[in-house]
């Protein structure tokens, strides 16, 4: 049987992809389909023509089944659904950003969709804690910083004994936070495990990546955060990789390892 042209495969597939679902893993005859699918005989009938015309269904020892073709074609509309249901879930989130600072559908598709809800929004920011304590290495950039939970996100992000954090944001950022926290701030810079930069943040979200495993996405309202975006796709991570790569290669260290002597302007 020669094979159907793509665009007619994707009409048939639209079409028949309940019975292309049914069939899957589960060998069935025809009154078994017209059971599982709740039709009329005659519709089947119509439904496994157009299946067995694409190659996509043959008939073996009674009953029907998948093709390779048809396993690989059913497979392949699967991640397509779930990838639209990704986009989907982390549009509410990813509107919030600018044009100019968007985040690419590789980072979308599969991702964890955390959206601020309830009569605590900020709640969501738990997400983001756990997440970074259960990673030995922390790696990130931010544009902001929310003052209340930056003491939080150093203790987790250094809970471990031999946990590393490397983290970039805007020189002011970092300022304001030692004039709120200059216990914390100071301690961070001490810690010899603890690198910090400061440059051009030039994204409107944050950004971490945890042990080169999983990456996240902090998104911000008006006040306070939208949502939390987590992934762990090679696509995901070899994005965010790129966005970190890219701003801490311009960035400089706040202070120099092993000398108590800050530097003026924290250069």
């Amino acid at each position: 049987m020669s094979l159907p042209a793509p665009l007619d495969l994707a009409d048939v597939l639209l079409k028949r992809y309940e019975c292309l679902h049914a069939l899957d893993n589960q060998l069935q005859a025809k009154p078994e389909l017209v059971e599982s699918l709740d039709i009329p005989r005659s519709t089947l009938d119509d439904i496994v023509r157009d299946l067995e015309h694409a190659d996509l269904v043959e008939y073996q020892d009674g009953k029907w089944q998948l093709t390779l073709l048809g396993q690989y074609t059913l497979d392949h509309h699967t991640r397509y659904r779930d990838g639209l249901e990704s986009l989907t879930e982390a549009a509410a989130i990813v509107e919030e950003l600018p044009q100019e600072t968007a985040v690419e559908r590789r980072f979308l598709i599969d991702a964890d969709v955390h959206v601020a809800t309830g009569p605590v929004p900020d709640e969501v920011m738990q997400v983001f804690l756990n997440a970074v304590e259960s990673a030995t290495h922390v790696r990130g950039v931010t544009p902001v910083a929310m003052a209340s939970y930056a003491d939080s996100f150093y203790r987790c992000a250094t809970a471990g004994s031999d946990s590393q954090l490397e983290f970039v944001l805007p020189l002011e950022t970092f300022e304001r936070l030692r004039v709120l926290h200059p216990d914390q701030a100071d301690k961070a810079m001490a810690d010899e495990n603890t690198t910090l930069y400061h440059g051009d943040v030039p994204v409107a979200f944050s950004l971490w990546i945890g042990d080169g495993d999983h990456a996240g996405l902090i998104v911000y309202a008006d006040q306070g955060v939208k949502g939390i975006l987590i992934n762990d796709t090679d696509d995901a991570l070899a994005w965010a990789n790129e966005q970190y790569n890219h701003i801490q290669e311009n960035a400089k260290p706040i202070f120099y390892r092993g000398s108590t002597r800050r530097t003026p302007g924290y250069s």
